[in-house]
């Protein structure tokens, strides 16, 4: 007898919509949000495109699924914080980060090149987002700071800056502008990153 519990239709239908959003994303990243049709999503994954509209509303539904249900690199690699105990585990977290920018140039690139002329894909989506990781770097510092390991310093403003240290390691590859660096490069981007938090400029 075929199995219609609630849990057993919905497997095979999460992963119907994850495969309609990876085709999104790639059909997004290739032409453009604006050039690209339902249709040529439905082709990519090998559905009719109606079947499209058992999962989402349209076009605009998949970029806001898109935005809101990827995982980010930095709230990847943050919510690893906790576990945090020497240099080599934060630099391992930097990578990871970069290691999930890669596995997810698609629908990164689709979310930068729509936030720019898309007021409400920045504010559901990747506002909050930011707010987000902001707020798990902020609580990581300050745990961090309590523990002694860091000396006292303001939390926020620091997260501040190391999110923008790590957009300007990711940005310029999202933007297809420079290819993301290889694995070992990665490994020395990270060293660089993680030796400037925790030593700064000044000489020892």
């Amino acid at each position: 007898m075929t199995n219609t519990t609630p849990s057993a239709i919905e497997g095979p239908a999460n992963a119907r919509r994850a495969e309609i959003l990876a085709a999104a994303a790639m059909v997004f990243a290739e032409k453009g949000y604006q050039r690209a049709t339902v249709k040529e999503i439905a082709a990519r994954v090998g559905i009719a495109p109606g079947t499209i509209y058992l999962y989402f509303d349209g076009k605009r539904d998949i970029l806001s699924a898109i935005a809101t249900e990827t995982e980010t690199p930095m709230v990847a690699a943050l919510l690893e914080a906790g576990k945090l105990g020497d240099r080599e585990t934060i630099i391992e977290m930097v990578e990871k980060g970069l290691d999930i920018t890669e596995a997810q140039l698609p629908f990164n690139r689709t979310l930068f090149s729509e936030v720019w002329v898309d007021d409400g894909i920045l504010e559901e989506a990747v506002a909050e987002r930011v707010k987000q990781i902001h707020r798990l770097l902020q609580d990581y510092i300050a745990e961090r700071i309590a523990a002694g390991v860091f000396r006292p310093v303001d939390a926020a403003l620091t997260a501040q800056l190391v999110m923008g240290m790590f957009a300007g390691l990711i940005i310029p590859a999202v933007r297809g502008i420079v290819p993301l660096p290889s694995p070992e490069k990665r490994h020395a981007l990270a060293e660089a990153m993680v030796d400037l938090l925790l030593d700064g400029v000044r000489a020892q």
